[in-house]
């Protein structure tokens, strides 16, 4: 049974119609998907730039090795491990700051209309 039972319709003046069209296609998601996310109060990100995926994945297929060294998993020689385990922490909070900087949706500020010009331009 689906949770979304509620349906919205706006008339737009042509500028309007053209910035939210624009807002949304540097989001990269659909027009429901970006009213939902406004509707809770948040302003989506735009898409992250091509290769963000990919380097995401590296990086953190990298914090997955040194967490495994750490570990002892493929330790051969003597290594400090509380050093590494500290690295693949920090990288960790990395990865985290650049998904958050890319992807996490900024929180709207009540009443301010501010977000358009801001992060769209207008």
């Amino acid at each position: 049974m689906r949770n979304r039972t509620k349906n919205f319709s706006a008339r737009l003046n042509e500028q309007e119609y053209e910035t939210l069209n624009k807002a949304i296609a540097k989001t990269g998601l659909t027009k429901s998907a970006f009213i939902r996310t406004v509707a809770r109060g948040y302003l989506p990100k735009p898409r992250p730039p091509n290769g963000y995926d990919e380097m995401m994945s590296e990086l953190t297929d990298i914090a997955t090795n040194i967490y495994s060294i750490s570990n002892g998993t493929f330790n051969i020689h003597k290594v400090d491990t509380e050093f590494l385990r500290g690295q693949a922490e920090r990288l960790d909070k990395v990865i985290l700051q650049i998904n958050t900087l890319f992807t996490v949706p900024v929180k709207i500020k009540g009443g301010d209309i501010k977000w358009q010009q801001q992060k769209y331009g207008t």
